[in-house]
């Protein structure tokens, strides 16, 4: 009776088990990569303002994994200076509204599904 060595067969199995762990990670710091690139966008143009409170609006993301679903939620710090955010973005019946937000994040779209469809594609 040969006797067969399962060792390999079983190290084989676990890297291909791992593959979509690995693709994964990668779609997450894809995703990770273009929220940091949005924030920042972001907040350098909120360092263009003349206005002293505008330039302390903090910008942050966070992130979530929920199985194949990863997303980041990208926007003003609660509270303190980040308040006039609304008033900076989006501006009142009395002006304001000169900073973008949303453009930063349709710039930033089209390199991150690059990204992702690479990382993606390996699963």
């Amino acid at each position: 009776m040969p006797t067969i060595d399962m060792s390999q067969v079983e190290d084989l199995a676990k890297t291909f088990a791992a593959v979509p762990l690995r693709s994964q990670a990668l779609v997450a710091a894809a995703v990770k990569h273009g929220a940091q690139n949005i924030k920042q966008s972001v907040s350098e143009d909120l360092q263009s303002s003349r206005n002293h409170a505008i330039r302390r609006i903090c910008v942050h993301y966070d992130m979530q994994e929920r199985g194949p679903v990863v997303e980041a939620d990208i926007g003003p710090e609660q509270g303190g200076a980040s308040s006039l955010a609304n008033i900076a973005f989006f501006g009142t019946s009395r002006g304001g509204g000169s900073h973008k937000f949303y453009e930063h994040g349709k710039d930033e779209l089209e390199p991150t599904a690059r990204y992702v469809r690479e990382a993606a594609s390996k699963l």
